[in-house]
């Protein structure tokens, strides 16, 4: 039963139908969405808008969704220890794959509903209320320091690592890759650059981290994300065709990147191009292309361009770039060589449900300029996104406060 509770959509899903992971990014140009449509929580999202929902009296997209989930791995940890058969090991195993898979959920919970991570700021901004128990009539938990819903989450993850399988049954379960993986990704967010490259130099160690060659799939099709060995762990959200912004376009080389020839199909009758298609359900969990991607941007913060570049042209762009129109990529500075990581990282890892927690932290550094949500004309602005905007912060729901009414607000 707790297997199966792992196994289940809800977990293996956790995104719900609104695609807030990827609504609220810059990948994404919504040319029918309506400035005058308030009652849609995707439009919302892709607004900035405060609150995703503007009623408090339905369910609360992305909030709901993620507490859900945590409720269902609450299900496992409270009970799997005490199960009446399988083997001490097995239920170990269970007990730590369901913390992890925790931990993933509050992360993007922070993403939308906190601000992002800054050391000086860490202990006055508030986090999101870490609940360990599935009995409905406790109280909901305070709102804790967003220091301390990043030291949950590390914690959490930490503590699950021994009991963790090197492989699962199949890649939407956890393994010790996994978790070195996610906690790369959560110190990355946090700015903490030594954790973040000695967690990816764990998974790298492995002899596990594979980047497929794209040049051997023209003409055919790339395998399918179950059984890719390109994908580390596996998250699915609602599959659905999202335009490619402009800007997502502008930095591609559209004739010889194989990830747009792949993955972008242009629009009928529009200069646009589409992502997505039934025949490909993309990984928002974690790839290892991924990894590859926090070891450079690692390496080139401290300094090692020729590090940093050689992962850049030799591990990611010489296997993604059609082999007759590849040519390596150089810097002279460490700013150039960062420059070239986050554009690489931007590019791989489009509408893989990265982006939008990458635009909070690189906000939050003065790194992410103004974003801008253009009309159907593609020139008309509807809404931006200024560097250092509240807008960067969801409001806590409507819903949420209605029942909570002393619960703390996000600034906006």
């Amino acid at each position: 039963d707790y297997e199966a509770l792992l196994n289940g959509a809800s977990i293996v899903n956790p995104f719900g139908l609104s695609n807030g992971i990827i609504n609220a990014t810059d990948d994404r140009w919504a040319k029918t969405f309506s400035i005058q449509n308030k009652t849609s929580a995707d439009v919302n999202l892709y607004f900035w808008r405060e609150y995703i929902n503007n009623t408090g009296d339905k369910r609360p997209d992305v909030w709901a969704d993620f507490y859900n989930n945590i409720a269902n791995l609450n299900a496992v940890t409270e009970g799997v220890l005490s199960a009446t058969d399988g083997t001490p090991q097995k239920k170990a195993q269970l007990y730590a794959e369901a913390m992890v898979d925790k931990a993933f959920v509050y992360f993007h919970l922070l993403s939308f509903f906190s601000p992002a991570y800054e050391k000086a700021t860490a202990t006055t901004n508030f986090g999101v209320p870490y609940v360990t128990t599935t009995d409905v009539g406790e109280a909901t938990p305070p709102r804790p320091t967003l220091q301390q819903s990043y030291d949950h989450i590390i914690t959490d993850i930490t503590a699950s690592i021994p009991d963790l399988p090197v492989t699962n049954s199949n890649n939407t379960r956890v393994t010790k890759n996994g978790a070195y993986a996610l906690l790369a990704r959560t110190y990355l967010s946090m700015g903490d650059y030594a954790n973040a490259e000695k967690y990816t130099d764990l998974v790298l160690a492995s002899g596990k981290a594979t980047i497929l060659d794209y040049n051997e799939f023209i003409g055919m099709r790339l395998p399918l994300t179950n059984s890719s060995p390109e994908e580390l762990w596996v998250r699915y959200s609602n599959n659905v065709t999202f335009t490619y912004s402009k800007d997502l376009v502008a930095k591609y080389d559209v004739d010889n990147d194989l990830r747009f020839r792949f993955f972008a199909r242009k629009d009928a009758n529009a200069p646009s191009y589409s992502f997505g298609s039934t025949a490909y359900n993309p990984n928002r969990g974690i790839t290892y292309a991924e990894v590859f991607l926090t070891k450079a941007e690692c390496l080139a913060r401290r300094g090692d361009i020729e590090g940093a570049l050689q992962i850049i042209n030799d591990e990611i762009r010489m296997k993604r770039i059609d082999a007759a129109g590849y040519e390596p990529l150089t810097a002279t500075t460490k700013e150039e060589a960062l420059s070239i990581v986050l554009l690489e990282r931007r590019r791989e890892l489009a509408f893989k449900g990265t982006r939008w927690s990458d635009m909070k932290r690189l906000d939050a550094e003065g790194k992410m300029p103004a974003v801008q949500r253009l009309a159907a004309d593609g020139v008309t602005v509807l809404e931006t996104l200024e560097p250092g905007s509240t807008k960067y912060t969801y409001q806590i729901p409507l819903a949420v406060q209605a029942f909570n009414p002393k619960m703390p607000l996000n600034k906006r």
